[in-house]
C-alpha cells in the first residue's frame, strides 16, 4: 500500500481529447529515426529479470499454493515470462500485511487473513489486520524452482510487543531453509514514512526512529539468521532499504544514507514504491495512463533518488520494490485493469530501464484491479489471465534472451505516441512503438491508424512486426499478442492461436507502416 505519487502532469494535453478530429489521423505521419550505435543517453545493460512481482503476504498462499496443492497456474506464468526473456521473474514477498505477520507452529492452514478490524483503514482496500502463517506456508516457496526471492522481516505491527522481534526473525529463517540461495536479500518494514497512516506508530514517527529500528533488526537477522548459513549468503550486507512511499520531505534517500541507514554496513540495496495514480476523480484511462508525457513524469520525478543510491559508497543498486499504475486496487478496475492499462505498462517498463532503476516489482493481488492473473476461484468464476500480463509478456519478447540489451526512450516521442529504441550489443536491434490515442468500440468515429516512418540502418533489408492488439481500450478480454493469447485451462496457462509477424520491406533506409489507435508493435529489424 502506498499513497498517490502521481504527477499533476497527467492530465496535460487531456483537453485535445475535445477536437472533432482524431487526435492520430492518417493524413500525418510521423517519423522516427534512432542512432545506428548506442546513445550515450541509454541505459546501462537491462536485467532480464527486470519487470519482476510483489506479493503480499496474505495473497502469497493463493499465488504459490503449497505441497499437496501447487499453484499450476502461477507456475506456468513464470515459467512463460522465463522463456521469453531468459531469466525468471523476482518475486519479492512484502507489503503491508507482510508487516502484520505472525507465525504459529501449530497452525494447520498455510495462511488465515484476519479482518477482524472491521473498517478499518486498510481492510476497507483487502488488506488484513493480521496475517497468521503455519508451517506449510513456506511449502509455497518451493514450488518456484530456481526463482529469486526476497522477504520482508515485519517490524510493523508488532515492533515493541512481547515476542515480536523473536517472531519476525523465526519467520526470515524459514524463508531461508525454504529458499536457501535463491534468497536475494531481507527487507525490513514496509513504507516506514506512513507507519502511521497504517496504525503501525505514531503521527510523530521519524527517520531517525526508523534509521534506529531498521539497524536493531538487521543487527538481529545477521546474528541469528544468516550468522553461519549452509547456504552461501551474504551473513551482514543482506538487506534492502528504505522502501518508503516516495523521496518525500524527511524521508528522501539522502535522508537516509547521511542518517546513518548503513552504519553497521547493512545495506546491498535501496528500494522505494511508487504508484502513477491513487484513483483521483481526474484520473482517467486514455489522459492519464495512456499519456507518455505523464508517465515520464512519473519516473522522472524518481532522478534524485536513484542519484543518490548510485552515488553512495557502496554502489545501491535503486528497486522499484512495489510499484503498479495506482494505488487505488480496489473498485477502479475500468482504468486499471484493461487493455489501456497493458500499454501503459509496456511504456512504464522501458522508461523505468533507461532511468536505470535495477528492477520494478509490480505487485499483485488476488483482487486487486491491477494484477496480471487472477491464481484462485473469485466468485464462482475460474483463476484467469487479465489484460496487465500482456504489457509483461509484450516486454519480456522485446527484451528476448540476448545479452548486452539496452533501451533508449526516442525524444521525438508525442504525449500519446511512445517510442522506444532496443540495442543489442551496441547496435539497433529494434522499435517499440506505441499509439496511445485512446480509441474503443463504442467511439464514433473509425478506428484511426497511424502512419509511421521508422529510420532503419543501411544493412537492414526488412523487419518483421508483432502487434499488441485489443478491440478497444477498455477491453478486458479478446487480448492478442502477435496473434496469441493465454488463459486458464484445467489448472494450466495454456496458449491459443498461432504467432503472426509481419514482414515489411526496407526502402532506402526507411519502413513504413501503420499503427492503430490503442495498440503497440514491437519492430525488429533483420539484417541482409
Amino acid at each position: 500500500m502506498a499513497p498517490v505519487r502521481s504527477i499533476a502532469a497527467a492530465a496535460l494535453c487531456g483537453a485535445l481529447r475535445l477536437s472533432t478530429a482524431s487526435p492520430c489521423s492518417v493524413d500525418q505521419a510521423l517519423g522516427f529515426s534512432a542512432p545506428t550505435d548506442v546513445p550515450s543517453e541509454a541505459s546501462d545493460i537491462v536485467p532480464h529479470d527486470f519487470a519482476s512481482f510483489s506479493w503480499p503476504a496474505h495473497w502469497f498462499a493463493d499465488f504459490a499454493g503449497n505441497a499437496s496443492h501447487p499453484n499450476r497456474f502461477s507456475m506456468d506464468i513464470l515459467d512463460l515470462l522465463a522463456a521469453k526473456s531468459g531469466a525468471r521473474p523476482f518475486i519479492r514477498v512484502g507489503g503491508t500485511s507482510t508487516d502484520r505477520v505472525w507465525f504459529n507452529a501449530s497452525q494447520e492452514v498455510n495462511a488465515i487473513n484476519d479482518f477482524s478490524a472491521s473498517g478499518s483503514l486498510t481492510s476497507n482496500i483487502g488488506i488484513p489486520d493480521w496475517v497468521y502463517i503455519g508451517p506449510s506456508f513456506f511449502e509455497g516457496f518451493l514450488n518456484f524452482p530456481n526463482t529469486p526471492w526476497s522477504w520482508q522481516i515485519n517490524m510493523g505491527k508488532t515492533y515493541g510487543q512481547a515476542g515480536g522481534l523473536e517472531n519476525a526473525m523465526e519467520v526470515a529463517r524459514r524463508v531461508m531453509h525454504a529458499v536457501q540461495d535463491r534468497l536475494e536479500s531481507f527487507e525490513i518494514g514496509n513504507e516506514p514514512d506512513i507507519f502511521w497512516l497504517v496504525k503501525h506508530r505514531p503521527r510523530n514517527y521519524t527517520m531517525a526512529e526508523y534509521i534506529s529500528e531498521w539497524n536493531q533488526y538487521a543487527d538481529a537477522a545477521s546474528e541469528s539468521v544468516l550468522k553461519g548459513n549452509q547456504y552461501g549468503l551474504e551473513e551482514t550486507r543482506f538487506f534492502q532499504g528504505l522502501t518508503t512511499t516516495g523521496d518525500n520531505e524527511g524521508w528522501t534517500a539522502q535522508d537516509a544514507l547521511e542518517g546513518g541507514l548503513d552504519k553497521n554496513n547493512h545495506l546491498r540495496s535501496l528500494a522505494m514504491h511508487h504508484y502513477d495514480g491513487g484513483g483521483q476523480e481526474w484520473v482517467r484511462l486514455g489522459t492519464s495512463l495512456m499519456n507518455h508525457t505523464s508517465t515520464a513524469a512519473n519516473v522522472s520525478s524518481l532522478d534524485n533518488a536513484i542519484e543518490a543510491a548510485h552515488n553512495f559508497d557502496p554502489y545501491l543498486p535503486y528497486i522499484l520494490g512495489e510499484t503498479n499504475s495506482d494505488s487505488s486496487n480496489l473498485n477502479f478496475t475500468q482504468v486499471i485493469g484493461v487493455f489501456g492499462s497493458s500499454l501503459w505498462l509496456v511504456d512504464r517498463i522501458f522508461l523505468s530501464m533507461a532511468a536505470n532503476i535495477q528492477r520494478m516489482n509490480l505487485i499483485q493481488g488476488t483482487t486487486f484491479g491491477y494484477t496480471a492473473w487472477v491464481p484462485v476461484p473469485v466468485d464462482d468464476r475460474d483463476p484467469y489471465v487479465r489484460p496487465p500480463l500482456y504489457g509483461q509478456i509484450f516486454a519480456a519478447d522485446a527484451i528476448g534472451q540476448d545479452s548486452d540489451i539496452q533501451v533508449y526512450p526516442l525524444p521525438s516521442s508525442t504525449w500519446n505516441f511512445s517510442t522506444h529504441a532496443i540495442y543489442k550489443s551496441g547496435k539497433l536491434a529494434k522499435y517499440v512503438l506505441l499509439n496511445l490515442d485512446e480509441w474503443n468500440s463504442t467511439t464514433p468515429y473509425p478506428r484511426p491508424k497511424q502512419r509511421v516512418q521508422l529510420d532503419v540502418p543501411e544493412t537492414v533489408c526488412e523487419v518483421s512486426v508483432e502487434r499488441l492488439t485489443a478491440s478497444g481500450a477498455s477491453a478486458d478480454e479478446g487480448i492478442k499478442w502477435a496473434g496469441m493469447s493465454w488463459n486458464y485451462t484445467d489448472g494450466r496457462l495454456v496458449a491459443d492461436g498461432e504467432h503472426k509477424a509481419e514482414k515489411l520491406k526496407v526502402k532506402k533506409g526507411v519502413v513504413h507502416l501503420e499503427i492503430a489507435s490503442t495498440e503497440a508493435a514491437l519492430v525488429t529489424l533483420n539484417e541482409a
